[in-house]
């Protein structure tokens, strides 16, 4: 694929996927994050369902639990634990968590012998997370609570396992099934859990039903299916670095859409995120021209 394409690809993704945050916020005015997270799978999966009755994997017992397991890792476990987590933890200390996977995926895939782990990917991601550190203000100090660190933690684990799984067991898979199957298996996880803990249900506002329609189309189907895509390009510790960006996009979104202030940081975190993304993927681009 042309460098030039991958790279397009890579900031529309990572746009969408910021997304989820602003529209996640608004939706949480009406719904807990069990209820919310519940409906937003059972939506998509719905949705998804009339394009892949055809497909030989809807009835590959292998490909279905294998998309099944990717739901449990990537969609009940990774979101579930995340929004669990911003409910005792401020936003911005989960958002660093979460962007340890690029570490925990390139460490992962080394392990099992999916991808090999070289020095310049390890530098390249830990630079860009010190720009997601810059980003999100938590070297500042703040009180944490440690439960709510540990399931954020938990999370971000599940989503880079998810990522080493695809790429390792997965990666023949369609990815528009593959996408369907994740979103049964989040949607059947955490429904008991929105059952148990989630809040009445209200009628919900117009910006409710907006934000609601933006994860269901643009992030779960659209955005999921292109991270999908993009891990069978790239491989997984590469492409679990382009989440490196997402905190900057979500600063920028949340200054367009909620009027938040931007700050000079901003700018200096997003620059070593830029330096590191080019550090880790410049292996990648010097194949790419031989």
């Amino acid at each position: 694929m042309n460098n030039i394409v991958l790279a397009g690809l890579v900031i529309i993704f990572s746009i969408v996927w910021s997304s989820a945050f602003i529209a996640g916020a608004i939706a949480l005015s009406d719904f807990d994050p069990f209820t919310l997270l519940t409906i937003r799978f059972s939506l998509s999966a719905l949705l998804m369902l009339p394009f892949c009755l055809g497909g030989e994997s809807m009835h590959d017992r292998i490909a279905i639990k294998r998309g099944l397991l990717l739901g449990i890792l990537n969609n009940a476990l990774y979101l579930g634990l995340s929004f669990a987590a911003l409910q005792t933890v401020r936003p911005q200390v989960v958002i660093v968590i979460v962007s340890c996977a690029p570490l925990a995926t390139g460490l992962l895939s080394a392990w099992s012998g999916v991808e090999p782990l070289s020095p310049m990917k390890l530098f390249g991601a830990t630079l860009g997370l010190s720009g997601v550190v810059v980003i999100s203000g938590v070297a500042e100090g703040m009180k944490v609570d440690i439960w709510g660190i540990l399931m954020a933690a938990a999370g971000m684990l599940a989503f880079a396992s998810g990522t080493v799984f695809f790429r390792g067991r997965a990666v023949n898979l369609p990815v528009f099934q593959a996408n369907f199957w994740q979103s049964v298996a989040g949607a059947a996880a955490l429904l008991p859990m929105a059952l148990v803990f989630g809040q009445p249900l209200a009628v919900p506002s117009t910006n409710t039903m907006i934000a609601v329609a933006h994860l269901v189309f643009i992030v779960t189907i659209g955005g999921m299916s292109l991270w999908l895509v993009l891990i069978r390009i790239s491989g997984a510790a590469t492409a679990s670095t382009y989440h490196l960006l997402n905190p900057f996009f979500g600063v920028l979104l949340a200054y367009l859409v909620l009027g938040e202030q931007l700050r000079t940081t901003d700018f200096i975190g997003a620059t070593l995120i830029v330096i590191g993304l080019i550090l880790t993927t410049q292996e990648r681009w010097r194949k790419a021209q031989c």
